[in-house]
């Protein structure tokens, strides 16, 4: 048992280590494979600050991940170039490091390598089951091989891959040295949360009180434009141009799912009962598991191909097949009823869904025509050529840098940086993704500072739109107050002043107002006044407001010194996080990266 564990354990650490190791240039993989001829220098997929980095190391990194990939599923048809752009984000990011690494001098010793080995293992050892017992890792049976003379586990191994793990580890600890979190950082934290208000409140949204805005000229903007120029003034930031080439199946993927569905309806049919039982086998959603049954819904909001098989279908009855993009559908119609106020139909029903992924001819299909959207936006522009192939095309708002709630530039931050370096009108690379490959152009960039009135002429009118109906809104408050604190009514008031009322329990300094939404400024003021009295009237993000504090509930200070310690740790985390995301995110601003990509790959 011992000799298969230390087998086993060579694959382990094989297969854990070499993406690490490749990806800090410490194995050298020439002549391993055969890469393509290309115009850039020989073998090399990309340089990052000078640094090569050749085709063989990519190809290992990335064969390595798509077998661990596959250890839990498998590979989606095109979902290996999603991966490919996966590894080279992977590959960046360990160049960087490895080469910050030897500017700052860092190295390590053999003493502190084998230190580290026996006091702080990697987490590969921790998971290997004959260091385990119970499932949980056992220290004694770890330093039992550890000092084993004849010990058959590759170590040399381990030490290799913790001869650059530690480099990097004292990278790391360099890098977010300072982030400190003192007591008082963690009694905001803690209050942010804890303290409690429970209000009575009237609001005034700035939709309650329009504006004539066939008075306002030019004049009036250009006035506005000048007296507030804090708002017209920002960071550098990028509009784009943005193509989806979907990942879709097509007819001839569809025709095996669909046979497959046909023979699950014809057992169905010939066993009344036997819905559940397929649909906890068959069916691809979370329905499955209570076999299949869904919840009461209108008719209504079903989308059109599944209304269309429901519609004429008598309870108990089952349903043709349904197609979508993505799946195919079953249905078995289990009752209809129509409200009695609303005359709304409701239905319930049990349901078998299929997924169909695009196969292999379909995904080289798609993959010729991404090779020729990009021929043709790189020639005659984005979207002229989307709109020649039939392709929807959108345009973002302007955005700052990190500041795009972009997914894909989330997780390809390449992409992002990218928008805010190329020259306008460039065309990225294709960008992989679950629904396919995103093209972008950059249509329009702004320089950090004042903009234009020229370029911000439509947001200034509509800034000054807002502020003369804020300013309606405060005046319905301060008029509301000064009747209430006369004896008015709350009631009375709201309805004279074009007000809500509502009352807002647990609110935090978190800055929400439950059926309201984030609204910091009012919020901070609430905690600041007394309870039982009435607010000035206080401007929100959504309008005027008025307050009275109902209840203001504070912890005590065995509450926080209860929590303090691990509401720290959390918060140092949570600081260095952003501390060495912020590092690497300037490095890789400042790295001058040669991207010979697209003449070793297929998008």
């Amino acid at each position: 048992m011992m000799q298969s564990m230390r087998d086993n354990m060579k694959i382990i650490i094989w297969l854990t280590a070499i993406a690490f190791l490749v990806g800090f240039g410490i194995l050298q993989l020439g002549g391993v494979l055969n890469p393509p001829q290309s115009s850039g220098p020989t073998g090399v997929i990309a340089k990052i600050n000078g640094e090569p980095v050749r085709y063989e190391e990519f190809m290992r990194v990335y064969q390595a991940d798509l077998a661990e990939l596959r250890k839990s599923r498998e590979l989606n048809q095109g979902e290996d170039s999603y991966v490919r752009e996966q590894v080279w984000q992977q590959m960046i990011q360990a160049k960087l490091m490895t080469q910050e690494i030897k500017r700052r001098g860092i190295t390590v010793t053999p003493d502190e390598i084998k230190t580290s080995i026996r006091m702080a293992p990697p987490q590969f050892i921790l998971e290997v089951p004959g260091f385990q017992t119970d499932g949980n890792f056992d220290y004694r049976k770890y330093l039992a091989e550890l000092d084993n003379p004849k010990s058959q586990v590759p170590w040399d191994q381990v030490e290799a891959y913790v001869a650059v793990a530690l480099p990097q580890q004292k990278l790391q600890d360099a890098i977010v040295a300072a982030a400190k979190i003192s007591e008082a950082d963690v009694r905001e934290r803690f209050l942010r949360g804890k303290e409690q208000l429970r209000v009575r409140y009237l609001h005034f949204p700035i939709d309650s009180f329009p504006v004539d805005t066939s008075r306002i000229g030019g004049a009036d903007i250009e006035t506005y434009y000048r007296s507030h120029p804090d708002e017209f003034t920002g960071p550098a930031e990028v509009r784009l141009q943005v193509g989806l080439v979907r990942r879709l199946p097509r007819d001839a993927d569809f025709s095996a799912a669909m046979e497959r569905m046909r023979g699950l309806r014809s057992e169905i049919l010939a066993q009344p009962d036997s819905f559940e039982m397929y649909a906890r086998m068959y069916s691809e959603i979370l329905s499955a598991q209570g076999g299949g049954k869904a919840p009461e819904i209108p008719y209504a909001s079903m989308r059109p191909p599944f209304q269309a098989v429901v519609k004429t279908l008598q309870p108990g009855q089952i349903s043709e097949i349904a197609r979508e993009e993505r799946s195919l559908h079953l249905f078995r119609l289990d009752g209809r009823r129509q409200d009695a106020t609303t005359k709304q139909i409701y239905i319930t029903y049990h349901e078998i869904a299929i997924r169909v992924e695009p196969g292999p001819e379909t995904i080289r299909e798609i993959r010729k025509e991404v090779d020729g959207l990009m021929a043709e936006a790189r020639k005659d522009g984005l979207t002229k050529a989307c709109t020649r192939r039939g392709i929807a095309t959108r345009e973002t708002e302007f955005f700052s840098e990190g500041k795009s709630g972009n997914s894909v530039f989330q997780r390809f931050p390449e992409t992002e940086t990218w928008a805010f370096t190329a020259k306008v009108g460039a065309v990225s690379r294709p960008v992989p993704h679950e629904n396919g490959w995103y093209v972008y152009q950059i249509l329009e960039r702004l320089p950090a500072g004042l903009r234009p009135l020229g370029q911000a002429r439509i947001f200034t009118r509509e800034r000054l739109i807002r502020s003369l109906q804020v300013a309606r809104a405060m005046d319905a408050a301060a008029q509301a107050r000064a009747a209430i604190l006369a004896g008015a009514s709350e009631a009375d008031a709201a309805k004279r002043f074009h007000s809500a009322i509502g009352t807002a329990e647990g609110t935090t300094r978190a800055g929400t107002i439950v059926g309201i939404g984030a609204e910091p400024k009012v919020v901070g003021a609430l905690f600041v006044t007394p309870v039982g009295v009435w607010t000035q009237a206080l401007e929100g993000t959504t309008g005027g407001f008025l307050g009275l504090v109902e209840e203001h509930t504070r912890p005590t200070e065995e509450e926080f010194k209860a929590e303090m310690l691990q509401l720290r740790n959390s918060m140092i985390t949570e600081r260095r996080q952003a501390l060495f995301n912020e590092w690497l995110k300037q490095r890789r601003r400042e790295a001058k990266i040669e991207d010979y990509r697209e003449n070793f790959f297929e998008v």
